[in-house]
C-alpha cells in the first residue's frame, strides 16, 4: 500500500475554499486504497479565528473519515496587513516544520503540498527531501501574484517576497496540478517544464442538490416576492465586495431586490458597518454544508465579485456550486481575467468595480425571466460536462496512480 502526505494548511472543517478540495482528495485517496496523512493547520478560515465548535481540533494526531490529521498550532490574525501576513506565513511555516520532526514518519511514498499557503509548499518540498520521496504541488492560488492584486496595505512587499519563495517551490516540484489556464500561464512564466504540469479544474466536490424556492426561502426566512441576489464564501480584500454595497445603495429601496452577502472573512466587520442603515443588503453568517444547497435555491441570482486588479487569481471555488444550482450567475470581475473567460457565455458578465453598471444589471435581469431562465440553463449544462466530480476526481486518481508508478 503506498503512503501518501499532504500538507495543506486548509483541510476539514473548515467549510469554503481550498479545504473543500484537500479534503476531499485525502479522502478520495484513502477510499482508492492509499494510506493518507495530512500535515495541516488549526481550523480558521473564513472565520480568522476557531470557532468554538471547532475549539477542540486542538495540536496533534486524530483522525477523519479515515484520514490521519496532524495539526499544527499558529498565529491566527484577526487583520491582516503586510506585517501582519508576514507573521502569519512564518507561523504556519515554523509551528508545521516543527510538528513535523516530532509526527511524520519516514515510510511515505511522496509528499504532496497544495498552495497558495507559501509555508505548506516550503514545508513540503523540504519534507520530501529529507525523505528522499517525490514532491508533488496542486497550485490552487498564487500568493505572490495575489498580495499584487489584491490591495492589501504593503501588498507589494509580500508579493515580492512570496513570489521569491513560491519560484523555488514550483521549481523544485516533480509535477503540479493547476486550476486553471491563467493559472498554468503563471507557473510557466517562473520557468517550470511544461511537461510538469498538468490542469485540473476544480470540480463540484460539494453535492448540490435541488431544492424548492419557497421552501428555501421558507427556512431562511426571506420573503418570497423579494428578487434576492446571494454571494456566498470569503469576504476578503481580493473579493472587493465594497463594490456590491454600493450597488446596493444604486439599486434603491423601492426596486423589491434583497442582496445577502454570505460568509466570513477578515472584511467581515466593514462590511457590517458599511451596510448600516442600507435596507436592501445584510451580511449573513455562512451556513452548515447540509443547508448550502437550499441557500442557493433561494436565490434568483447568484453573484461572483471580484477586485478590478484580481487578473490571475484562481477561479473562485463558488463557482461549481453556483453552476450546478440551476440558478442564473452574475459576476462582477475583471474583463479578461481568469474569471470573466471561465463564465463568458454562461453567465452574465459585468466590469469589476463599477456599482452602478452591477446594479443595473441586476435591475434588467429582475425584470427578464427568459434570460434568466437561458442563464440557470446554460450555467447547468456547463457543469455536467465540465464540473463533473466523477470526471474531475478521476483524473486526480489517474495524476496521482501514474506518479506512484513512475517513480
Amino acid at each position: 500500500m503506498s503512503r501518501v502526505l499532504l500538507v495543506t494548511t486548509n483541510y476539514w472543517p473548515e467549510p469554503t475554499g481550498i479545504a473543500v478540495y484537500t479534503t476531499d482528495l485525502a479522502e478520495l485517496l484513502q477510499k482508492d486504497g492509499f494510506e493518507v496523512s495530512v500535515l495541516t493547520s488549526l481550523p480558521h478560515y473564513p472565520w480568522w479565528k476557531i470557532p468554538s465548535e471547532f475549539a477542540h481540533l486542538t495540536e496533534g494526531v486524530s483522525r477523519h473519515e479515515s484520514v490521519e490529521l496532524i495539526r499544527a498550532k499558529h498565529l491566527i490574525p484577526p487583520k491582516m496587513n503586510a506585517l501582519v501576513r508576514i507573521r502569519f506565513e512564518s507561523s504556519l511555516w515554523w509551528n508545521l516544520r516543527r510538528v513535523s520532526k516530532r509526527l511524520v514518519g519516514n515510510d511515505f511514498d511522496a509528499v504532496i503540498a497544495c498552495i497558495p499557503t507559501v509555508a505548506a509548499g516550503v514545508v513540503g518540498k523540504s519534507i520530501a527531501k529529507k525523505l528522499g520521496v517525490p514532491f508533488w504541488l496542486i497550485v490552487q492560488d498564487l500568493s505572490g501574484a495575489g498580495a499584487k492584486q489584491s490591495g492589501l496595505k504593503g501588498g507589494a512587499l509580500i508579493s515580492k517576497i512570496a513570489l521569491a519563495v513560491e519560484g523555488s517551490v514550483l521549481k523544485a516540484a516533480d509535477s503540479m496540478v493547476v486550476v486553471s489556464p491563467a493559472m498554468r500561464d503563471v507557473v510557466l512564466g517562473f520557468g517550470v517544464a511544461s511537461t510538469k504540469v498538468s490542469q485540473i479544474t476544480n470540480y463540484a466536490a460539494r453535492n448540490i442538490e435541488n431544492v424548492n424556492r419557497d421552501l428555501a426561502r421558507a427556512g431562511l426566512g426571506w420573503a418570497s416576492e423579494d428578487f434576492v441576489v446571494i454571494h456566498t464564501g470569503n469576504m476578503g480584500a481580493k473579493q472587493g465586495l465594497e463594490n456590491v454595497v454600493e450597488a446596493a445603495k444604486a439599486l434603491g429601496a423601492d426596486a423589491k431586490v434583497k442582496v445577502y452577502l454570505v460568509g466570513h472573512g477578515n472584511q467581515e466587520a466593514n462590511l457590517k458597518t458599511l451596510c448600516e442603515g442600507i435596507e436592501n443588503i445584510s451580511v449573513v453568517a455562512a451556513v452548515a454544508d447540509d443547508q448550502y444547497s437550499a441557500l442557493l435555491a433561494a436565490a434568483d441570482l447568484l453573484l461572483v465579485n471580484e477586485r478590478s486588479t484580481q487578473m490571475e487569481m484562481s477561479l473562485p471555488s463558488k463557482l461549481t456550486s453556483y453552476l450546478y444550482s440551476e440558478r442564473p450567475v452574475i459576476a462582477a470581475v475583471p474583463r479578461g481575467g481568469a474569471t470573466w473567460k471561465f463564465l463568458d457565455g454562461i453567465a452574465e458578465l459585468v466590469e469589476a468595480g463599477d456599482p452602478k453598471a452591477l446594479a443595473k444589471k441586476i435591475l434588467e435581469l429582475k425584470a427578464d425571466p427568459k434570460r434568466c431562465a437561458e442563464l440557470a440553463d446554460k450555467g447547468s449544462l456547463f457543469a455536467a460536462k465540465n464540473l463533473s466530480p466523477e470526471v474531475g476526481r478521476a483524473k486526480y486518481l489517474e495524476w496521482v496512480g501514474k506518479l506512484i508508478v513512475s517513480k
